[in-house]
């Protein structure tokens, strides 16, 4: 097996210009990092994973702290594209990753005290706002960590731009010449329910539309089982005058919109124009295909990775936003009309 020593030999460089670039570490040029990377890569070489963990007092690990209401759990829509961007990132920066959980054989570990024994290095938090009590003593410790979620003091969120979403459903319908616009709300204990919320009421108000409150209705979970209870709700407020269409903050509540509407003889779109939110496969799987909004997930993913990774290798020298937004993107289908 070739060594480090190896690769110093046969470049001319000196051990320590070698271990800096197999690190990843600055205060190399250009030039002879491209030198020395072109022969680790002609002889094949591969750091003995014990041995850079020593030189470099660091694990080269990365835990996953992941929480979600449905069970789903990496297959889960909305989270899969997000770690999955993650650990591309994570790995093309040299690092690995491992999902933390209680147990550790039949030991109960608390995630602080995993992420202890595990030595890690950082601490991604993909966690639903309603699990926040059971990572209190990961929020406790000083290591580096970022959430694709929930918003905790002190720590740097990646998330997607939810009030550009919600402008870009409801600017897309007013086009089409919509102006009684109903919603389906997303929980308004998760900052994703709360800010599409208000971007639905603010677009309202600066297009001097009615805010009608029975137009308006909260889904209590991100499903399509509250969403068509909340769509039917939103029937029977609306038994006097009804909208020509629907934001829903959930692919899943447009979903349900589709179904109860469609038993009730309404024809979608012509009827009953109807935007997503997310870009959930559903949405391009329905019949019709679902008008939505796009979250670039694989980036919320690459981005707090690398936010990750510049926290652990340079701890205080960088000071990081508390939220970086990511843009969503309007995806048109067949769920909209244009109003005669």
């Amino acid at each position: 097996m070739e060594t480090i020593y190896d690769i110093s030999r046969e470049t001319g460089f000196s051990i320590a210009t070698v271990s800096k670039v197999i690190n990843n570490y600055s205060g190399v040029n250009e030039k002879t990092r491209k030198i020395i990377k072109a022969k680790i890569e002609e002889m094949g070489f591969m750091p003995n994973s014990t041995a850079r963990t020593l030189a470099t007092k660091k694990s080269w690990m990365i835990a996953i702290v992941f929480e979600e209401e449905q069970g789903a759990g990496i297959v889960h829509p909305h989270y899969s594209n997000i770690l999955q961007g993650f650990k591309q990132t994570a790995g093309k920066l040299g690092y690995d990753i491992i999902f933390l959980n209680s147990f550790l054989g039949e030991k109960r570990l608390s995630f602080a005290e995993h992420c202890r024994f595990r030595n890690v290095d950082g601490v991604l938090l993909a966690v639903s706002a309603n699990f926040t009590d059971q990572i209190k003593d990961i929020l406790d410790v000083e290591i580096p960590k970022v959430s694709v979620e929930t918003v905790y003091p002190g720590v740097p969120t990646i998330i997607s731009d939810n009030k550009m979403a919600g402008k870009q459903a409801m600017e897309h319908l007013y086009m089409l010449g919509h102006k009684k616009i109903a919603t389906i709300a997303a929980p308004q204990d998760t900052i994703a329910g709360r800010e599409r919320l208000q971007a639905y009421r603010e677009f309202l108000k600066e297009n001097n539309l009615e805010y009608r409150p029975q137009f308006c209705v909260e889904a209590e979970k991100y499903n399509k089982t509250a969403g068509m209870k909340a769509v039917n709700l939103l029937l029977q407020q609306c038994r006097d005058e009804f909208p020509t269409a629907i934001y829903a903050a959930y692919d899943d509540y447009a979903c349900a919109a589709m179904e109860i509407l469609t038993e009730k003889g309404f024809k979608i779109p012509e009827d009953m124009s109807i935007v997503g939110n997310d870009d959930l496969p559903i949405a391009s799987y329905a019949s019709p295909g679902i008008t939505t909004v796009r979250q670039n997930r694989d980036d919320i993913g690459a981005q707090a990775a690398k936010i990750l990774v510049d926290m652990i290798e340079k701890k205080d020298q960088m000071v990081y936003p508390e939220i970086t937004r990511i843009p969503t993107k309007l995806i048109v289908r067949q769920t909209t009309f244009k109003k005669k």
